[in-house]
């Protein structure tokens, strides 16, 4: 009897705890606001170079895509993002990339790694509907095993809703990865 009882509080405090991981604020379920022509430079227009490299959100400036809770499909905020890697795919035989997905804290670690891999699936899809060759692009999870941001935040919970866009051969000039760790093409 002793142990249904502490069963029972066990539960209940479970749910109270994720019930309390709910945001009251709406915008922390959904992804971070980016100017698409931020995201990722296809101009070689100084001007350009000089917004990007000036961007106070320099974590957003990335060759990433976010998504709200529990979410999956792109938005069409990030078709700037998904054209450029997909044309530049299609253009270039040898290049390749790593789609990764990302998740926050909130969940458990299977729960977020087929959410994260949803995420990635989603974005690969993205991309060959753009013209990209789907022998071109592999899809991984990462869950929420690794964090770039913290999760103490509504904010660093939104920037860990990403899928990642790694070039692993043949990078675009630019390329590399931020202070972060997230990948970027300027």
């Amino acid at each position: 009897m002793k142990n249904r009882f502490f069963c029972i509080g066990v539960l209940s405090l479970s749910l109270m705890a994720c019930a309390s991981n709910q945001s009251a604020n709406t915008t922390a379920n959904q992804p971070p606001q980016t100017n698409p022509s931020d995201a990722v430079n296809i101009s070689s227009n100084d001007a350009d170079n000089a917004n990007i490299n000036n961007n106070t959100n320099a974590d957003q400036a990335t060759n990433s895509v976010y998504f709200g809770v529990d979410q999956y499909n792109v938005d069409n905020q990030y078709d700037s993002v998904i054209g450029y890697n997909a044309n530049y795919l299609a253009s270039h035989n040898g290049a390749s990339v790593k789609v990764a997905g990302n998740t926050d804290d909130t969940g458990s670690v299977e729960y977020n790694l087929a959410l994260g891999q949803r995420r990635a699936d989603a974005v690969k899809k993205a991309l060959i509907a753009k013209g990209a060759n789907m022998n071109h692009i592999e899809a991984v999870s990462n869950g929420k095993l690794i964090a770039k941001f913290s999760n103490a935040s509504d904010d660093g919970r939104a920037k860990n809703r990403r899928t990642d866009i790694i070039f692993t051969k043949q990078q675009p000039a630019g390329y590399h990865l931020d202070s972060n760790g997230l990948p970027v093409v300027k």
